[in-house]
């Protein structure tokens, strides 16, 4: 079990210059690198430090060009850099649309999104997503031919449709959640952190340790009882870091996340549960019991607390897709009862913005019918069609097939 990331979360002036996000970055450094200390101190391997902004039209509130736009991106990651953060996201757009009032909004966020892909051209490390529902809102229609149209423009920006792995369609996701892409400060709090975890290797251990004489009730007792230790351990730490540092603490996305090695993978949990290939029978009902586990312990909230399910970073889902063992359509279903939605998934190069606009509609649905944060993140692999392997030069990133959708020939 590791950390897989500490995000830092930060309101910026409007319209800030490369000094002023110099100065304004230099203290939270500061204030990472102590929280960074304390963890480390304490037997928690880190992967990386994480600063997030507010809504990118909270902190451009007068739009930008996309050069404009790609030349503030770059400043933003040379001044984080500086400060010692890895990755950096440009705060969720149209996660500020709250009431009908705010449609004045509106021009602004679309001339933002036109100016997206420009960013993952001009950069290596920022991040950026779109909010496309929640609860108050709904469905934001208007916003979504646009937030296809990223994928598709974005997919050519950096070698073998990489660019996308910086870019989400988000719904339903609150403030401070420390998974990336979609990561954003509220615009009105102070400076914050939380805490995203990698920890399939455990649950696996759990498991191989129970046997297969273990029950599904016990192993969900057994699930609750590790989440609910991890994150009393987390929670205290965390507690005297946000005291040292003046921080505010936000909390943990107790998201399992996985690994591309078998010991530290979701499909091997769902194996183990099932006794069957992840996508056979009782694959829903697995990913069900990791949910109802989290969501049955006692900690600070933050972000997803679902099941993360990543074929491009999971060994076993890698391996499953190879085979055909599952599809979109499984990924769907699971994520109506716990998993993330549909994350990372590297589909062929030729697809088009009408089937990416309907699997953004579908998760958005879900995730306001449900009441929960879900993810789209597509990858489009240029030059390669549906069923052929990837071939990512990329440590975190298993082999894979490129999916089909349901429609594909």
């Amino acid at each position: 079990m590791g950390i897989r990331a500490i995000s830092f979360f930060t309101q910026l002036p409007t319209h800030p210059s490369l000094q002023q996000m110099r100065q304004h970055f230099a203290p939270i450094g500061q204030q990472a690198a102590q929280v960074q200390s304390l963890f480390t101190k304490a037997g928690y391997d880190i992967q990386s430090l994480r600063l997030a902004t507010q809504p990118l039209e909270q902190l451009l509130p007068k739009g930008a060009t996309s050069q404009q736009l790609a030349t503030f991106a770059q400043q933003f990651e040379q001044a984080a850099s500086e400060a010692g953060f890895k990755h950096m996201a440009l705060g969720t757009l149209g996660a500020s649309i709250k009431t009908p009032a705010d449609e004045n909004k509106n021009d602004v966020i679309q001339q933002l999104m036109c100016g997206l892909p420009a960013v993952i051209d001009a950069t290596d490390w920022v991040f950026t997503s779109v909010q496309l529902a929640d609860q108050m809102t709904g469905f934001k229609a208007d916003m979504l031919p646009m937030a296809a149209q990223i994928v598709l423009e974005n997919a050519p920006m950096k070698e073998d449709g990489f660019g996308n792995l910086r870019y989400c369609m988000v719904a339903n996701m609150k403030a401070f959640s420390p998974f990336f892409p979609a990561a954003l400060h509220d615009g009105s709090s102070s400076p914050a952190f939380s805490i995203a975890i990698e920890s399939a290797d455990k649950l696996v251990d759990l498991l191989e340790t129970a046997g297969k004489e273990a029950s599904r009730c016990s192993m969900s007792s057994t699930f609750t009882r590790y989440f609910n230790t991890l994150g009393a351990e987390l929670d205290g730490l965390a507690a005297k870091a946000a005291e040292c540092t003046h921080l505010e603490y936000r909390g943990i996305d107790m998201t399992p996340s996985p690994y591309p090695t078998i010991p530290r993978s979701l499909g091997r949990i769902v194996e183990l549960l099932n006794n069957d290939s992840f996508g056979g029978p009782g694959t829903i009902a697995a990913i069900a019991l990791i949910k109802q586990s989290l969501d049955a312990a006692e900690f600070t909230r933050a972000g997803y607390c679902g099941v993360m399910l990543l074929p491009l970073e999971d060994a076993v889902l890698a391996e499953g897709a190879k085979n055909q063992d599952y599809d979109i359509s499984t990924l769907l279903a699971c994520s109506a009862v716990g998993a993330t939605g549909l994350d990372v998934i590297p589909v062929s190069g030729n697809i088009t913005r009408q089937k990416i606009e309907g699997l953004m509609r579908d998760i958005a649905q879900l995730a306001t019918t449900l009441n929960k944060p879900l993810t789209v993140r597509l990858l489009p692999v240029p030059e390669q069609q549906a069923g052929e392997l990837t071939q990512f030069n990329f440590d975190y990133f298993a082999k894979t097939r490129i999916f089909n959708l349901p429609s594909d020939k």
